[in-house]
This record gives structure tokens, C-alpha cells and sequence, in this order.
């Protein structure tokens, strides 16, 4: 089974194996395919500051058996939402809680999974954008056995960062 994200405005390019399906709080009139409210915020969480939105939704997702709505919906599955590649959207912490709770990978369609930002970095400012894939080799020059102990606790910290597998639950309050 195959299964990614991607939006309304990039449906025609999907091809005919892969079955759209609208996890959005509304459905464009004309979209005729499978919608799962399961994967959509609610209107009140719209309305919340993106704090509280995100504290609300993943609290959503953590009451869901990640395993049986993957299940349950249609094979070849791509979760549609409105907003752009890599802009604030829900449906990229959706595929990372699919991720965490079942170790499958989600991209975006047409993309590779590394070219999105994780969710806590999507928004305005990266909407359309691709991520800049990391160069193999400076990821090898980069190694605990190499650095230095000399390093400043502020580089150790980011370097590590970059290691972190993404989670719903990585957001502040």
C-alpha cells in the first residue's frame, strides 16, 4: 500500500492508482472522492491560535488507532488538504503521526520525504518551498566519533536536532 499527502490544487496530477481522499474540516464542492473526518481538525480548533491548534489536534490523533484508519481507508490513499507543499497545514502532522505510530514513511506526493519540513517548521514562510535535501557527505563529516569535545553546547544541541526523527508531540506550548 502506498500512501501520501498533497492538496486539491495538485489533484489532477495524481495518477489513477492512487485514491484521493479529503481530510479537510470542508470539501470543495466539486470534489466527489472519499472524505475521512476522522483526519480533520474541527472549526473550533481553525479558530485557535496554532498553539492551542496543534495541542488539540494531536490530542485528536492520540485517541485514534493509527493502524485500524490506515485500514480503513481506501487503498493507494492520498490525504488532501487546501494548503500548499511545506505551508502550515494538518495533514503533514497527520502523516507524521502515521509515521511515528506505524514506521511508514508519508510523503508528499511528488516529493521526496526529507524535501518537506517536518510540521512544527511548516508555514507561511516555507509554503511552496522544498526542503533542501542534506549532502550525504557533510551528514558523514558530522559524526560523534569527529566532533570535537570542545564544541559549544548550542552546536552539540542543533547538531542533534538534525538526527531527530520528527513527532507530532515536538511543538511548544
Amino acid at each position: 500500500m502506498e500512501i501520501y499527502t498533497s492538496n486539491y490544487a495538485s489533484i489532477k496530477k495524481l495518477p489513477a492508482h492512487l485514491t484521493p481522499v479529503s481530510i479537510s474540516v470542508g470539501v470543495p464542492k466539486w470534489f466527489k472522492g472519499a472524505v475521512d473526518k476522522r483526519l480533520a481538525p474541527t472549526w473550533v480548533m481553525m479558530k485557535k491560535p496554532r498553539e492551542v491548534y496543534d495541542s488539540m489536534f494531536a490530542d485528536a490523533l492520540s485517541k485514534l488507532d493509527a493502524e485500524r484508519v490506515l485500514n480503513q481507508l481506501p487503498e493507494n490513499p492520498v490525504l488532501l488538504c487546501y494548503e500548499s507543499h511545506n505551508d502550515w497545514c494538518h495533514r503533514r502532522m497527520v502523516a507524521e503521526w502515521f509515521e511515528n505510530e506505524l514506521g511508514i514513511v508519508v510523503p508528499e506526493y511528488g516529493f521526496e520525504r526529507d524535501q518537506t519540513f517536518p510540521y512544527k517548521e511548516c508555514c507561511k514562510a516555507n509554503a511552496g518551498k522544498v526542503r533542501k535535501v542534506e549532502n550525504e557527505q557533510a551528514k558523514e563529516e558530522v559524526t560523534e566519533a569527529n566532533v570535537t569535545e570542545q564544541e559549544p553546547e548550542a552546536v552539540r544541541l542543533r547538531r542533534e536536532s538534525y538526527n531527530k526523527k520528527p513527532s507530532i508531540f515536538d511543538f511548544e506550548f
